[in-house]
């Protein structure tokens, strides 16, 4: 899967001139979220669900201020460490399964150049991604900072390591790292590995034969310098919704959502978050804040830039290419959401807006080219949606590049130009390689034609994972249409502003107090590369959210009247002029500004994290502890439902409603 960045830079321990922390001037009182935590384990918290388990999370406590996003939940390996089996751009890693310890080993991209000894930055023992080269890993991390270790050459049986260097081999084999012989001390089983990392493998450490046993660990302490903690985000999925809405229609179906289908940034763009809209500017940036533990010094934070509303009439003409599956996996409730979703498009249309579409199966064929319509409902735009039919094979890569050569041949100078492929994700003719395609597309964003990837019918046999990763590349929204009711609502009343766009190339930016740091990002992954963030493009009257839990590292340096800055970069839509907007507010003020939509957002965090969850918990069998989070969830979500007074807060605890007596039904 194609991944976007979201940049940590915080300083290394030792590595700035050591400066006095001044005594707190104000400590920080009040400031407490107003709704109970929801009834599984939080990021950042005991880390332990109702049965004791781990929720695969994060570990909980001081010493792990990494970003620790829910969204891996795989217990087994899926490849060698030694034998680095994975495929082209990826690397083997360890990972924590099950949140607490490395137990296994999984794929990775590899997003950075880091060698041997170069810092990088680290996402946490359950996502395991780094900024280090295909031959090592981040290791020795501290507040999400460490630097790159070598994994071991050779077999388990005659490892292989630079000369000074050892090979550790720990958990089960999981764990297969250089490491400095000078560096080790033999004799103490500490629990966890070599230095000050916090990353803890297994209480009984498997290691290589006449190698050294891990060094202790190293208490993590405050930073000794008062840099703040500076995070760039940007996540260029900005429009894509296609999780919630494919969840929903696995519940309707009575099945078992997957843990890694679940991804919690599309919650958040799929339900309303939005704010005031600006009316000079093109977006606001905004901050919500609340304290979630007083004990350890966790909060809660919501970064949103919130764009301008467009009113329909003021949009540019548009280029439509729709890129059809009319392949015979389409037949009957596939084919007729297709038609849907395109009649309720129709609707909004415009005279002088430019259509074209090509279907596609085991051949293609081009139905309109560049056509103008009329208006809304164009009857000949009408008539060639009603011929469409389901039949034969599925040649997605011809389809979709037919597409861009429409989208080039027809487009607009200033206007909205967007291929719409919409399909059940089936590659079974022709190119199918998720890579080639995904190129393909990227391939035409310099000439600004993005792709709006629009996922149909039911959930079983559907190719999400190609869905995804071609519009990733593609830079448009992914959608999912679960019924007739999806349509109307993504392609008529909602088309304009996932098509359009209110500021582009948008870049974010906090600033934080020292003592700081992030134990869980609901987004992607992050990196210290600048160079790697992906600018995104913020549609009308929407709202770009970035939700996520803090802590601090000593709850007592906490002081009131230190603050928070938010910083938004982007660039006019027309003119391409570069614009910022910001937002510095002092901690005692922040925590106690409105906080609804924060509310909101905790909401559907922890409704999407609860689904990774059960699902994890009914893979491993562990189906009552399943039942019981789905329950204790109904009862959360229906008070929460009680007091936001929100239709869709309601609407997700009655999915929850649903799927509990689904789960106890199996």
């Amino acid at each position: 899967m194609l991944r976007k960045s979201l940049i940590l830079v915080i300083p290394l321990l030792g590595c700035s001139q050591t400066t006095p922390h001044p005594k707190p001037a104000e400590p920080l009182l009040g400031g407490d979220a107003e709704w109970p935590s929801a009834p599984i384990p939080q990021p950042g918290g005991e880390g332990q669900d109702s049965d004791g388990g781990s929720d695969g999370v994060d570990s909980g406590g001081n010493s792990t201020l990494g970003f620790t996003p829910a969204l891996d939940f795989a217990s087994s390996s899926e490849c060698d460490p030694f034998a680095q089996d994975c495929p082209e751009g990826e690397k083997c890693v360890p990972y924590a399964s099950s949140g607490g310890i490395f137990d296994a080993n999984k794929c990775v991209p590899v997003s950075g150049s880091g060698v041997p000894g170069d810092a990088c930055t680290y996402a946490g023992m359950v996502e395991a991604t780094d900024d280090c080269d295909a031959a090592g890993i981040c290791w020795d991390v501290q507040m999400s900072m460490g630097s790159c270790a070598g994994f071991c050459q050779g077999t388990a049986d005659a490892p292989i390591c630079p000369p000074g260097f050892s090979c550790l081999i720990a958990n089960e084999g999981s764990v297969t790292l250089c490491t400095p012989e000078a560096s080790t001390d033999t004799g103490t089983d500490s629990g966890t590995d070599s230095g000050t990392t916090g990353m803890p493998l297994s209480d009984e450490i498997e290691v290589a034969a006449n190698e050294p046993a891990p060094a202790p660990v190293v208490e993590e302490a405050c930073p000794d310098t008062n840099d703040p903690i500076v995070l760039y985000m940007s996540n260029d999925d900005s429009n894509s919704q296609a999780s919630p809405a494919l969840a929903r229609r696995r519940i309707h179906e009575g099945a078992v959502i997957e843990p890694d289908e679940v991804r919690i940034y599309e919650f958040l763009n799929y339900y309303d978050l939005s704010y005031a809209n600006p009316s000079d500017e093109a977006l606001d940036v905004g901050l919500q804040m609340r304290r979630t533990n007083k004990e350890t010094g966790e909060f809660t934070l919501l970064l949103f830039a919130q764009g301008r509303a467009l009113d329909a009439s003021d949009r540019p003409a548009m280029n439509l290419v729709f890129s059809l599956d009319t392949s015979g996996s389409m037949g009957g409730e596939p084919i007729e959401l297709l038609k849907d979703s395109m009649s309720a498009l129709a609707g909004t249309l415009r005279a002088g807006d430019r259509v074209s579409m090509v279907r596609w199966d085991t051949s293609q064929a081009v139905l309109l080219s560049g056509y103008e319509v009329e208006g809304p409902d164009d009857p000949t735009l009408i008539g060639a949606i009603e011929g469409l039919s389901a039949s034969g094979g599925t040649d997605l890569d011809a389809g979709l590049s037919t597409g861009y050569q429409l989208a080039k041949q027809h487009y607009i100078a200033g206007g909205i130009n967007r291929v719409v492929m919409i399909s059940d994700g089936g590659a079974n003719a022709g190119e199918t390689s998720i890579d080639l395609i995904a190129a393909s597309a990227a391939d035409e964003n310099e000439q600004s034609i993005y792709l709006m990837g629009v996922g149909v019918g039911d959930a079983y046999g559907y190719r999400d994972d190609l869905m995804d990763a071609v519009t990733d590349a593609g830079k448009g929204a992914y959608l999912f249409i679960d019924s007739p009711a999806e349509a109307e609502r993504m392609f008529g009343d909602n088309f304009v502003s996932l098509a359009s766009v209110a500021a582009r190339d948008v870049k974010m930016r906090l600033t934080m107090p020292w003592y700081f740091g992030i134990k869980a990002f609901h987004g992607e992954e992050f990196s210290a590369d600048p160079a790697e963030v992906e600018a995104q493009h913020l549609a009308p009257d929407d709202a770009m959210s970035f939700h996520q839990i803090i802590g601090a590292c000593d709850p007592s340096w906490i002081d009131a009247s230190d603050s928070i800055e938010a910083y938004v970069d982007y660039l006019d839509p027309l003119t391409l002029e570069p614009k910022t907007d910001s937002l510095k507010v002092e901690l005692g003020d922040l925590v106690e500004q409105d906080a609804t939509q924060l509310h909101k957002a905790d909401v559907i965090v922890s409704y999407a994290k609860a689904l990774i969850v059960i699902g994890d918990r009914w893979q491993q069998g562990e189906t009552m502890a399943a039942i019981m989070i789905a329950a204790d969830m109904t009862a959360w979500l229906n008070q929460a439902a009680a007091e936001l007074q929100d239709p869709e807060v309601s609407e997700i605890a009655e999915l929850m409603g649903e799927y509990t007596v689904s789960l106890m039904s199996k």
